[in-house]
């Protein structure tokens, strides 16, 4: 039996039988496993560095590529989150979509760096969770082969000199004003959302929530970064449904 050492941060729990609990988790290198929390609910004493929105150290049995945890040693912990029960919905969303497009067998480290700076931000309560949310979902589908591409009209091929600059949420792709109105299915994007997305889509993982957006622009931004990563995922996600129903009616964005 080997033993693994690697940091890993906590998405999910699930008990199991009478005592013990799986653990899904999202190693530091992008890949998603299952680890089996023998124990976990036996006595009083509970590893609380193996709780769900913990970042930390583990050491793993490993046999025939089944992990077993042994120990966990905490980095950082996000339970601040769960005082909030907005933003611990949110949480459970960027969670779940960096479930959704990681696996086992292939690395992604920007999305676990990604997630680790998204849930830095909700903690910090200085960026708006609208903003990191959608931020996520544009940059995190960039990270999954699903990049929007900007660099020419999907039309005709061309370079977009100048705005309004459109974006079609199914092609991925912009196009120029004239290309966008002769082929429909394309929206014009407010400048502010243009840039918005370009610096999410360009930042350094810990810079991509760094910016402000308000209005129009703000709304435009959330409501096609959430279409895009439903339609190219091709699902939904039930604590989306949960942290829609948290909100007021008719909040924006």
């Amino acid at each position: 039996m080997a033993e693994v050492r690697l940091r890993a941060l906590i998405l999910r729990e699930v008990d199991f039988g009478d005592f013990d609990r799986y653990l899904t988790v999202l190693t530091e290198y992008g890949r998603k496993s299952e680890i089996l929390y023998k124990n976990a609910r036996r006595g009083k004493k509970q590893n609380p560095a193996a709780r769900q929105f913990c970042y930390s150290e583990l050491i793993l049995s490993e046999r025939g590529g089944k992990y077993a945890l042994r120990d966990a040693d905490l980095v950082h912990s996000f339970f601040s989150l769960a005082e909030d029960i907005e933003r611990y919905a949110l949480a459970c969303y960027l969670a779940e979509i960096a479930g959704a497009v990681t696996g086992p067998d292939e690395d992604s480290p920007a999305v676990c760096r990604l997630l680790l700076h998204a849930l830095y931000a909700l903690e910090g309560k200085k960026r708006d969770p609208a903003l990191v949310k959608a931020a996520f979902e544009w940059r995190v589908l960039a990270e999954s082969g699903y990049a929007p591409d900007f660099t020419e009209c999907g039309v005709c091929g061309q370079t977009i000199e100048q705005p309004p600059v459109c974006f079609s949420v199914r092609a991925g792709t912009a196009a120029d004003d004239k290309c966008a109105a002769r082929v429909g299915g394309y929206e014009r994007l407010a400048d502010g959302t243009l840039r918005a997305i370009l610096h999410v889509l360009s930042a350094e993982p810990q810079r991509a929530y760094a910016f402000a957006l308000t209005g129009a622009a703000c709304e435009q931004f959330c409501r096609m970064a959430e279409a895009y990563v439903q339609y190219h995922l091709g699902r939904g996600f039930d604590s989306l449904v949960f942290y829609r129903s948290l909100q007021p009616k008719g909040k924006k964005p």
